[in-house]
């Protein structure tokens, strides 16, 4: 229940349209009440031998009646499921936004096809329960308590019979619904591992089929899913219980009724139209009681979705603005390390790191695989935070700038490029509120992609399918520097961003970089001396330390770890061969 209570604040921003359906539900079910007692009067008065004009009436009212509850019916279900439709929008956009805060370690820890589990499929079933599940139940309620006072004003031995059979179903729902809960847990879980595992066999499917394992992931998926089979069927047993034990209570309490009724109708005790009322509430009550048992269904699904909603929502991000923030609006560039260090899982990453990168300097980081190179960028635009030191922009603590207002400003090209499914267009124009066609051009020529456009048949309007698939590595990386130019940032960030392009066409980008550098502060990561080689400072970090830090030539004159990846650089490219042309 406390699950369902974070429902409360969505269904109070609807509260007319929800009060609404709720008063509609009250009067169609008094009408519907009302119903037994108009045909019992109508069966007395038949015995009585009353004119044919008063039938004719009562028949004409008990018509009104039924019609006016049917378009009472509609309206209450119509309005209680819009409710139920626009809550699930709010949730879903909230939920959506909430996960857009989060910080990167928080989806490398949790599974993205559970995610996507959680936002559809659990989702989906708290709006059933929002829906049909809260309409039914207060009608259900509602009618049972009116028609159990209506049935003891008829005939309290009849009544007390239908009493005696209800509190079974009681003990039967709260025995029952306790393992549909846990069971609908399970069955939700399985299905988010499920999820996660098609998603990343499908992002995957080119390791797959390069490896010819597509029969044993089959039969892995096969297990997985017949798991999933076996755990809906057990939650199945449960709720299709539910419905043949409705109708065996109803049944056996008609057939005392009906024993007991015909000996008091026989007696005087009661007329033949009480009799026929009394079984009119009985019937009126048995869809109610029977669809009690798909409310305890929905109730349960319900429940146990929404705290799986509620557990991803629990999370908060880690790395946000706070009371400390500063209201800076504009970042122009300087960027200042002091003593910075950083540890991740127990291990340490980087060992009081210190530089200064002024305003439209280019400074340049080099080293091994692992050194740390990576991390220092990433606490530049906080993606992750330092434990000890100060990372500086501008002379303020990055902790203390607005989050927006910092990334606003960095343009980064990882190694990893990450496209989105659409149009080329559209990935280079990413972040950009309304980008200009001529900007578009321009930052596709500074990353020499201009050169690669009559390969594809709608040029720059391609659609270049999910994750870039139509692309080699190159035309990845150069469609994310165009990407990162396009948003004119202060800060530009090259992480290894050339490190799947040809020599050749290395050398036309940095020379179109030039210019696109000027007035900027860039940050350039590469394993390839030829991409540093010019900037203003170049930092050599090994096992997250700064050891080296120099010009080009000056670094080269110290003879030390640079020196020696840059004679070998040279004599790989004397022989022709460049180990990192990988387009």
């Amino acid at each position: 229940m406390n699950d369902l209570k974070a429902l409360i604040p969505y269904m109070a921003r609807h509260k007319v349209r929800l009060i609404f359906s709720l008063v509609v539900i009250v009067f169609t079910s008094m009408l519907a009440l009302t119903l037994p007692y108009l045909l019992g009067s109508a069966i007395d008065k038949l015995r009585e031998g009353r004119p044919q004009s008063e039938i004719v009436t009562m028949v004409m009212i008990i018509l009104g009646f039924a019609a006016v509850q049917g378009l009472g019916d509609f309206f209450a279900r119509f309005y209680a499921n819009e409710v139920s439709r626009v809550v699930e929008y709010e949730l879903r956009n909230d939920l959506f936004a909430h996960l857009q805060r989060m910080q990167q370690s928080f989806f490398q820890e949790m599974h993205t096809g559970d995610i996507m589990a959680r936002a559809t499929n659990d989702l989906s079933a708290v709006r059933a329960f929002l829906g049909p599940g809260v309409s039914n139940s207060l009608r259900t309620v509602l009618m049972f308590i009116i028609a159990s006072a209506l049935m003891l004003t008829i005939n309290i031995t009849l009544a007390l019979i239908l009493l005696f059979f209800m509190p079974m179903v009681t003990v039967a729902f709260v025995i029952i619904g306790r393992k549909m809960h846990s069971r609908f847990e399970e069955v939700q879980t399985q299905f988010g591992h499920l999820s996660t595992y098609a998603q990343e066999n499908f992002s995957g499917i080119r390791v797959v089929k390069a490896y010819a394992q597509e029969e044993y992931e089959v039969q892995h998926f096969s297990a997985a899913s017949r798991e999933y089979f076996h755990l809906s069927m057990a939650y199945q047993k449960l709720d299709q219980l539910l419905w043949p034990m409705m109708a065996l209570v109803l049944g056996l309490a008609a057939a005392s009724i009906l024993f007991v009724g015909a000996n008091e109708v026989i007696n005087g005790s009661i007329t033949l139209g009480q009799f026929v009322q009394f079984n009119g509430y009985l019937f009126m009550l048995s869809w109610p009681m029977i669809a009690l048992g798909w409310v305890v269904s929905l109730y349960q699904q319900g429940a146990a979705s929404m705290g799986r909603i509620r557990q991803l929502m629990s999370h908060r991000a880690k790395i946000a603005d706070s009371e400390r923030t500063v209201p800076v609006e504009e970042v122009k560039g300087d960027i200042k390390f002091e003593d910075v260090s950083l540890t991740y899982e127990k291990a340490k990453i980087l060992d009081k790191v210190s530089f200064h990168a002024p305003v439209g300097s280019t400074l340049a980081i080099v080293g091994a695989t692992g050194a740390g190179k990576t991390s220092i960028v990433n606490l530049i635009a906080r993606v992750h935070e330092a434990q000890e030191g100060r990372v500086l922009v501008d002379g303020v603590d990055v902790k203390h700038i607005p989050l927006a207002v910092l990334r606003r400003s960095i343009g980064y090209v990882p190694q990893d490029t990450f496209l989105f499914s659409t149009s080329l267009d559209e990935n280079v124009s990413f972040g950009v509120d309304e980008p200009e066609p001529a900007m578009v051009a321009q930052s596709v020529e500074v990353a020499r992609l201009s050169k690669d456009l009559d390969q594809f048949p709608n040029g720059l309007h391609t659609v270049i399918g999910e994750r870039g698939v139509t692309l080699s590595g190159g035309q990845k990386q150069r469609t994310a520097l165009a990407r990162a130019v396009m948003r004119d940032p202060a800060i530009l960030i090259l992480d290894d961003a050339l490190s799947s392009i040809d020599t050749h066409t290395q050398s036309e980008i940095l020379a179109g970089l030039r210019d696109v550098l000027k007035g900027r502060t860039s940050i350039i990561i590469s394993q390839r001396i030829s991409t540093v080689k010019d900037a203003d400072q170049i930092l050599v970090l090994d096992d997250g330390k700064i050891v080296e830090r120099g010009t080009h030539s000056e670094l080269v004159g110290q003879r030390g770890r640079y020196a020696k990846m840059y004679r070998r650089e040279l004599l790989t490219h004397e022989l022709g061969v460049d180990p990192l042309d990988t387009e």
